[in-house]
């Protein structure tokens, strides 16, 4: 048993000491001092990452796999949003940095846009750095351009900080940590190079390659028909050399002359299935790549069409593999917003974040959000739903359209029953009109609207409840002690008129569903 005392000892020196750091890893006794080796196994093997991933971007699949996963991104747009509401510092942060990605470009050949996706871009190479220069605009120090570098000016140490290769430090030199913005994929503590797509595409690449080869030289080789010529028996070595000539000249005249009693045919050479081996070697190749690249087996591996379920599943699953490729994108400009913020503002200021949105169609699903989200009580914007889909706001009342409940019933006489005209302006009576019925259908609509709500919203609830204390077997008085939390106190009379217009609810309900 360790005494208490010694306890107190040790814990006092773990605090602060990491025990399994790369300094005390025996087999990094020597690489700790140089930079690490990078472990992806295209590198490992040829030493030429660099040039092979470029070989393996041109590729005509891949590369369309890659414009469409660049143009989900440009599809987004982009704000800055203030790193804590309310805060003075925090919102001159985010007003700050807004205002510098709006005043120029972040270099002479790219948009910001195109910044944030060669961040994003990572995914297929494992990291990706971008040089940051800074200097004072209008007293502020802010950087002055940011460029993507090529990946291997960027090694990592031991502990993952970069390096940079350079004529006076070929092994890789320190730099900096707000000089260089380094996007990865994946990345772990003994990997801090990340995790490259192209890897997983290397080998059906290669034989995809390989494929499109041995595809070539049989097009050149069976691609032309065979001539087979015959020639009599007892014929001369000189008329058969004469007949051989005649046909290797057909190739390129397009006619043979021959002497009488020769025979020439033309073979066409025939594969055993629909599809040749090379073909189907490049299609699985290309199949494997569009899993790697796209995440998705379903358009890697499915050749037919699908189920609109399992599109659909393939569709969510597709635009969350986007959201989390946008994030590594956001990721790198909110790094250089928390130095921007650090610089201008000081410590302790909470710096802004980069978020992705799209416009989107008005349509009810998005609205509807919105709508619960207020009834929870959480205030929503109305600037930035409006912003978000697509709806310009009015510029006058007169052009403006009021909610349902805000508009103007008809005058009923204090205490009286709502009327069907009450009904009828709730659920839109002018519309109704509009669409070509007279007003006593309108009206007849209305009321037969607003009773249905009624009884959806009031009735059905109740019903409900009912249904379920009768499978649990509970009585009646547990039912009105139920229903008086739900609606407040009720005399016996009114108890018997809800229960009654329950049970008239439920059969209603269940000839329905027998008719349908």
């Amino acid at each position: 048993m360790i005494p208490l005392r010694g306890l107190v000892q040790s814990v006092k020196g773990w605090l602060g000491k990491p025990i399994a750091a790369p300094d005390s890893d025996p087999s990094l006794f020597f690489g700790q001092l140089f930079a690490l080796p990078n472990p992806d196994p295209i590198l490992r093997a040829m030493g030429r990452a660099e040039q092979v991933y470029n070989s393996i971007m041109v590729d005509p699949h891949v590369v369309g796999e890659i414009r469409s996963i660049r143009g989900s991104f440009r599809s987004h747009e982009y704000r800055v949003k203030p790193g804590q509401e309310g805060d003075t510092k925090s919102e001159a942060a985010a007003q700050l940095c807004a205002e510098w990605m709006r005043s120029a470009p972040p270099n002479a050949v790219s948009d910001w846009l195109e910044v944030m996706w060669q961040m994003s871009a990572c995914i297929f190479t494992g990291y990706r750095p971008h040089e940051v220069t800074w200097g004072l605009v209008d007293g502020k120090l802010l950087p002055t351009e940011v460029v993507d570098r090529p990946g291997r000016r960027i090694v990592f140490d031991a502990y993952g900080a970069p390096l940079l290769i350079s004529r006076e430090h070929l092994m890789g030199a320190p730099v900096e940590p707000y000089q260089f913005v380094i996007s990865r994929h994946m990345p772990t503590s003994t990997n801090p190079y990340g995790v490259a797509l192209f890897s997983s595409c290397f080998w059906p690449w290669t034989f995809k390659t390989g494929g499109w080869r041995f595809f070539m030289k049989f097009c050149e080789r069976h691609g032309l028909p065979w001539p087979l010529a015959r020639y009599p028996q007892g014929s001369s070595k000189e008329d058969i050399d004469r007949l051989e000539e005649a046909v290797a000249g057909m190739m390129e005249a397009g006619y043979v002359v021959a002497q009488e009693g020769s025979s020439l045919e033309l073979l066409t050479p025939t594969s055993g299935g629909s599809t040749l081996p090379q073909e189907r070697l490049i299609v699985l190749a290309n199949r494997e790549m569009s899993k790697a690249l796209t995440s998705q087996a379903m358009i890697g591996e499915q050749l037919e069409v699908g189920s609109k379920a399992a599109a659909d599943t393939a569709k969510e699953r597709q635009g969350e593999v986007h959201d989390s490729d946008r994030d590594i994108g956001a990721a790198g400009m909110g790094q250089i917003f928390r130095w921007i913020t650090l610089f201008n503002f000081g410590d302790g200021v909470a710096p802004p974040t980069l978020e992705f949105y799209k416009h989107q169609v008005a349509g009810k699903e998005r609205a509807e959000v919105y709508r619960i989200v207020a009834d929870l009580g959480a205030r929503p914007s109305r600037t930035a739903m409006l912003e978000e889909l697509n709806i310009p706001a009015a510029e006058e009342d007169d052009d403006a359209l009021q909610p349902r409940q805000q508009r103007t019933a008809p005058a009923s006489a204090a205490g009286d029953e709502p009327t069907a005209a009450d009904f009828a302006n709730l659920v839109g009576f002018e519309f109704a009109k509009a669409a070509g019925m007279t007003e006593d259908e309108a009206l007849q609509l209305a009321s037969d609207s607003a009773d249905a709500a009624i009884e959806e919203a009031m009735i059905g609830p109740i019903y409900r409840m009912l249904e379920q204390f009768e499978k649990d077997g509970k009585s009646l008085d547990d039912f009105r002690d139920a229903l008086a939390d739900m609606v407040g106190e009720l005399d016996d009379e009114a108890l018997r008129e809800v229960l009654e217009r329950a049970l008239a609810y439920s059969m209603l309900r269940g000839a329905a569903t027998k008719a349908a």
